[in-house]
């Protein structure tokens, strides 16, 4: 079971192309740890060679397959995507989309970058303009509740996905929106904040939050895993 995460996945869900299209670098999946060889057999009869270094790196939570021509690479995240925060946990949510991970994760794995760019802020903008969100987990829909609980049990990814989303508010005048759509992406992101400030917080969140950034509350990510 391998299921898209990254642009791609955004771009399996999106209405208008154009909006979305950009360059795609890599190519980036989700799949099970229990199916580890399974997924090594497919990349290399399609080819690809496995690069063990990083599933070494990685403690055995990535694995990556290099084209025959050495000019693409494919990376596999093993039940959770752990990238700037360790917080979401696919392992029992590979279900919900037929080939993607679910799209309230999508727009999580993009929210929680500590130093986002514009092509992830382009992905955030598309999935909150062509997707219906609400408070529920269901195929072709965005939970915002699910967002907003994991917000709430890491300050970390708290703070870094309200500054994400403040920075998409900013900027969503610099794109080519309808009055309509620009409103629609507007009007997402501040429920979403929303929800995710008056979440009741874990008590390990609150411990935290009285550290706020005096200690670094992201992850720094090694150049091999990048």
């Amino acid at each position: 079971m391998l299921k898209l995460i990254g642009g791609l996945a955004v771009r399996n869900h999106c209405e208008i192309i154009n909006f979305c299209e950009r360059d795609y670098s890599d190519i980036d999946f989700v799949g099970l740890s229990k199916q580890l060889k399974d997924i090594e057999k497919v990349f290399s009869e399609l080819g690809y060679t496995h690069n063990k270094d990083v599933i070494i790196s990685s403690g055995g939570r990535r694995m990556q397959f290099i084209s025959g021509d050495g000019r693409e690479h494919v990376d596999v995240f093993l039940d959770k995507f752990d990238m700037d925060h360790d917080v979401i946990d696919l392992k029992s949510r590979l279900n919900l989309e037929k080939y993607t991970i679910p799209l309230s994760d999508i727009l999580l794995t993009k929210l929680q970058i500590h130093e986002i760019n514009e092509k992830d802020i382009r992905d955030i903008l598309t999935i909150l303009k062509d997707i219906p969100y609400g408070e529920e987990d269901k195929p072709g829909f965005v939970n915002f509740k699910y967002i907003a609980q994991k917000c709430a049990v890491d300050w970390g990814l708290y703070y870094d996905v309200l500054l994400n989303i403040d920075k998409c508010l900013s900027l969503i005048g610099n794109y080519t929106l309808t009055v309509q759509e620009a409103e629609r992406i507007k009007t997402g992101l501040i429920s979403l904040k929303k929800l995710i400030e008056k979440e009741p917080k874990t008590k390990k969140w609150i411990k935290r939050s009285k550290i706020g950034v005096r200690k670094q509350w992201w992850n720094i990510i090694e150049s091999g895993e990048s």
